[in-house]
């Protein structure tokens, strides 16, 4: 369901206006399972094709104990809603919440995060399984995006090669209304396959609070709330140059609560994905930092930080990236020995695991649908167990080296050859990349 601000508030049966933030509702089904209640506010079920039709002034006949939603099953009902609120027509479809029933909680409000979302994965405390996923480039290249991913793409990374998870690198200042409604029928379909997109703003650049968060809001109300998309602030921040907070860790980390409260406060409530300074390498993200000594990790930011909660709705997660070649630049397919003969991602996953974080493993590449370099070899296969065995924290990654902007010769190129690259037979790289055995 996408969520707008309402443009309206349909009236109870009895004709007075409606103060959202004092009411609730009890939704009921199997799934969610019965006796969950979440606030009227913030809801948005049933959603399209509501089962009984809304009056004139938003009411349903008293003789009906429940709305049902018809697209989406008997298990989305609302119980005891006197009327319906709405961000669009009432008649047309769009997004509905219920009125008027009951009293509505600060637990209440939590209690919508952890049971309604469509794309539950988002809100589970440990996921059945990490998501396997790749990036499609293009969108944010540099001097034009002509070669961005296009359905085709998105039809041929999915039902082809079955990965379960896309981030979409990108350029906002590109984001016109036509590119948005190209990018809304990408993550429709992707959504329809139950596959989540990660929207990743891709130019390194870490701005105001107050840009990041109109720039967010203006963009983030194009798409569902459920789940189904991610927003990932910034790709690999740099640029921190306040004149007061000179740390750049201790400006990220305050700026960033500040960011994410202001997206909350203005209506935003999908999940965000948070890079932080050092080229958001994983094996950057915890220094272990002794006190006293100045932070130069976003772990120690985090520790240090007393300021409040990362996010008031706990849907914030961090975005690491991973390359294993000298320097981890992600400019070599050869693999530096030096880092040692695993993927780190154990480790990362213990930072984690310790502060209560969870995080995507937004970009990382060992090698290409041509090859994979021997001394990668053992490193890819490890940072696929590692993914695995950490679900509880690893909620999935996104493999550098999608998309049709990459030439055939590219060292992290996922595809194999362009003119045959959804008809040939999926290679085992591929295959080993969404989370298979290790390629021979």
């Amino acid at each position: 369901m996408m969520r707008l601000t309402p443009l309206f508030a349909v009236l109870v049966s009895g004709g007075a206006g409606l103060a959202f933030a004092g009411t609730g509702h009890g939704l009921i089904g199997e799934n969610p399972t019965s006796g969950h209640i979440v606030c009227a506010s913030e809801s948005a079920v049933p959603r399209n094709q509501v089962g009984r039709r809304l009056r004139s002034a938003g009411t349903r006949s008293q003789s009906l104990e429940v709305w049902i939603d018809r697209k989406n099953g008997p298990d989305r009902s609302v119980e005891g809603a006197a009327g319906l609120w709405s961000s669009g027509s009432a008649f047309e479809g769009g997004t509905f919440g219920p009125t008027s029933f009951g009293a509505c909680t600060a637990q209440a409000s939590r209690m919508l995060i952890t049971s309604a979302p469509v794309f539950g994965h988002f809100a589970q405390a440990k996921p059945r399984r990490a998501l396997f996923g790749v990036n499609l480039s293009g969108a944010e290249a540099g001097g034009g995006d002509s070669v961005r991913p296009g359905l085709n793409d998105f039809k041929g990374y999915i039902e082809r090669y079955r990965f379960k998870l896309i981030r979409y690198p990108f350029k906002m200042e590109r984001m016109t209304p036509v590119r948005i409604s190209e990018l809304q029928a990408n993550v429709g379909y992707a959504r329809s396959k139950r596959v989540p997109v990660i929207l990743d703003r891709h130019d390194y650049t870490w701005r105001k609070p107050e840009v990041m968060i109109a720039d967010w809001t203006a963009l983030a109300r194009n798409f569902p709330d459920d789940g189904s998309v991610v927003l990932d602030l910034v790709n690999e921040p740099r640029g921190f140059d306040d004149a007061v907070v000179t740390n750049d860790w201790m400006q990220w980390i305050r700026d960033s609560k500040v960011i994410i409260a202001g997206l909350r406060k203005n209506g935003i409530r999908h999940p965000i994905a948070l890079e932080y300074p050092g080229w958001s390498a994983t094996f950057r993200f915890d220094k272990g930092e002794k006190p006293g000594k100045a932070c130069e990790s976003a772990g120690c930011a985090i520790d240090r930080d007393r300021s409040g909660p990362l996010d008031p709705i706990n849907l914030t997660y961090i975005s690491g990236h991973r390359y294993w070649d000298k320097g981890s630049s992600g400019t070599s397919m050869s693999c530096d020995r030096t880092w040692g003969d695993t993927s780190g991602f154990d480790r990362f996953a213990a930072q984690l695991r310790k502060r209560g974080l969870k995080a995507y493993i937004t970009e990382a590449a060992f090698g290409a649908s041509h090859g994979v370099k021997e001394n990668c070899k053992g490193i890819g296969a490890d940072a696929i167990a590692d993914v695995k065995a950490n679900s509880d924290v690893l909620l999935g990654i996104t493999w550098w080296g999608g998309g049709r902007i990459w030439p055939e010769e590219y060292h992290f190129k996922i595809e194999p050859k362009k003119n045959t690259r959804f008809k040939v037979d999926v290679p085992p790289f591929i295959r080993q990349l969404r989370g298979e055995q290790r390629q021979d």
